[in-house]
């Protein structure tokens, strides 16, 4: 009896374990939308913290408040992004406006058309709001996402 008792209450434990691991990064509202929004984004980019970027694009986990270009591990930036380093911080409003349109967007910061890397556009302002949200979010939260 002590043993299926003990049985039964490990299954249990297991069951819920990844349940657990997931509610230590706790995301709610506009963050927990770009939570899912930003799965289109993972063919070219990570968001774990710690992991290396992959050949398409940088990692973005800790990307707010860091320069444009400035991911140590990626050396694949755009003539564009790169003519851009020194001019952009990231931050919500701005990660927001270059999703929504990252050819304008590099325009505007290096007063030119260039050559950039970025090919999608998410044209929904709320859903680029979303992954914003999502960036800042997971900012200094290795558990995250």
């Amino acid at each position: 009896m002590r043993k299926i008792v003990l049985g039964t209450a490990m299954a249990a434990f297991l069951a819920a374990a990844p349940g657990l691991a997931q509610a230590a990064c706790a995301l709610s509202g506009d963050a927990a939308e770009g939570a899912k929004v930003s799965k289109a984004c993972t063919s070219c980019h990570v968001f774990e913290a710690g992991k290396p970027s992959r050949p398409t694009g940088p990692n973005l986990h800790d990307v707010m408040g860091r320069g444009i270009g400035e991911q140590a591990d990626y050396t694949r930036y755009s003539e564009a992004a790169t003519a851009a380093k020194g001019k952009v911080t990231w931050d919500e409003a701005k990660i927001a406006d270059y999703v929504k349109d990252p050819k304008e967007f590099l325009k505007k910061a290096n007063g030119k058309e260039m050559k950039h890397g970025m090919n999608f556009k998410l044209s929904d302002a709320t859903k680029a709001k979303q992954v914003a949200a999502f960036l800042t979010a997971i900012k200094g939260k290795a558990e995250c996402p």
